[in-house]
């Protein structure tokens, strides 16, 4: 088994007990084409520290759609990081990031917060980053660590410490966020089906106001088409308006489903309706995005004007 084997004395429990840091819980968000923010949720999952991603609009997939997160920290009593008794030299400056790692899409990096020294008392920051459409798969780990950012000039009783730019010297906290699983809540998915059409709808619910959307509700788009071409991101031939057209008048087939069923009236009203189900979606466009579910013209007129601004 290996075991590194640490030279410089490093961040341990004795540090983390005198220093005192304030972290926020992560927030989560997408950004649409004109750069407006919409928030995800971080639901926490049965293992510690690991959460999943939920949209409250339903629209969100790490293949279509940007990834941001955002954390407020305030760090202080950090002193005896410093000096012969500490993991830096006096003179150092120390860092505050976040590491992140996605072994999945075979990518890592570092989001900078903050920088400090012995004579500061205070740091209040915030860490944010975007990441691209489909930049990252599975999985990804944010660690947040203390680094030396700028080596000091060490006095003869520090020779004994770290002092090289970007040693890291311990970690703070860690989490996961998971991207696959119910993080959208209307998938689409792609089948090879010879004689069938570009695309249809799946509406599979037993009680549309428990049943998950994400479960119940999907799009299958036919790879064996000869249209396919048309919804295929890496061609030259690829209609992002098609897709949106196809969208719209999947949810307008949806909803009018919904109408001829006994649980219409309960749905519109907002009432005993499951998070994340079939019927919690449908209102939150009616009660959130103001949506005109009287008809299928008008279901399908919004919802284009809302595909039309995001995608």
């Amino acid at each position: 088994m290996k075991k590194d084997i640490m030279l410089f004395p490093t961040l341990n429990d004795s540090f983390i007990n005198q220093i005192t840091l304030q972290a926020a819980d992560y927030d989560a968000f997408y950004t649409d084409i004109d750069h407006e923010e919409f928030e995800l949720r971080l639901e926490s999952k049965e293992v510690d520290d690991v959460f999943c991603i939920m949209d409250p609009k339903g629209l969100w997939t790490q293949d279509d759609c940007n990834f941001g997160i955002r954390r407020q920290y305030s760090f202080k009593d950090f002193q005896c990081l410093f000096g012969e008794d500490g993991i830096a030299t006096q003179t150092a400056t120390l860092g505050l990031a976040i590491v992140w790692t996605s072994s999945e899409s075979k990518q890592r990096g570092v989001i900078p917060i903050a920088t400090f020294t012995e004579k500061d008392r205070v740091v209040d920051a915030e860490a944010y980053k975007l990441f691209s459409r489909a930049q990252l798969r599975g999985e990804i780990k944010l660690t947040t660590v203390i680094y030396i950012a700028q080596p000091g000039e060490p006095d003869d009783g520090e020779q004994h410490l770290a002092n090289e730019s970007g040693f890291v010297l311990g970690e703070l906290d860690s989490c996961t966020v998971r991207f696959d699983g119910r993080s959208s809540v209307f998938p689409i998915f792609e089948v090879y089906e010879k004689g069938k059409p570009l695309w249809e709808i799946k509406c599979d619910w037993s009680d549309p106001t428990v049943d998950l959307f994400s479960d119940s509700v999907s799009i299958n788009i036919n790879t064996a088409h000869r249209n396919y071409k048309y919804l295929d991101s890496n061609q030259k031939t690829y209609d992002n308006q098609l897709l949106i057209e196809i969208m719209a008048s999947a949810l307008t087939i949806m909803m009018e489903k919904l109408r001829q069923s006994g649980y219409w009236e309960q749905i519109i009203n907002g009432d005993s309706l499951d998070y994340g189900s079939v019927g919690q979606a449908v209102y939150y466009f009616q009660d959130v995005l103001d949506w005109d579910l009287s008809s299928p013209i008008s279901i399908s007129d919004d919802a284009r004007k809302f595909f039309d601004k995001r995608m």
